[in-house]
């Protein structure tokens, strides 16, 4: 395990940012393949079963890839990994925890302030969870 405070923030928003762009082009992908031009607004509109889908993955997408391998796709890129605080691999549960506290992180940037203010830059996910980001080795 490799520990570097302010380093590990800016790579966690640096893999936030990467997680957040496949989403995106998962997103724009369904609306080409399955979704309607919005005449209305500029867009695309998706509707039943594939509307379905892309809720699962926006659900399932980042909780899953970490409860397999401690990471989502941003984080390996950038070589983070998210453990237990005894330095093992994070149940399924401590993934759906930080991922569904992860909605209160957004609010007013509070996760950056909280992970600034304390000794091993957990966010509220990682606190309630017992997780910790580290740099890989």
């Amino acid at each position: 395990m490799f520990y570097m405070p302010k380093k590990i923030i800016f790579y966690r928003i640096l893999a936030a940012l990467i997680d957040f762009m496949i989403y995106y082009i998962i997103i724009m992908l369904f609306a080409v393949l399955f979704g309607t031009v919005d005449t209305e607004k500029i867009g695309f509109h998706v509707s039943g079963f594939p509307a379905f889908i892309l809720m699962l993955i926006g659900i399932l997408l980042w909780p899953v890839s970490e409860a397999f391998s401690g990471q989502t796709i941003g984080k390996r890129i950038v070589g983070l990994q998210v453990v237990t605080d005894e330095n093992k691999f994070i149940s399924g549960s401590q993934a759906f925890t930080r991922f569904a506290l992860g909605i209160l992180d957004i609010f007013f940037l509070v996760g950056i302030i909280i992970a600034l203010t304390n000794k091993k830059n957990k966010r509220i996910g990682d606190l309630v969870a017992n997780t910790i980001v580290i740099l890989k080795s």
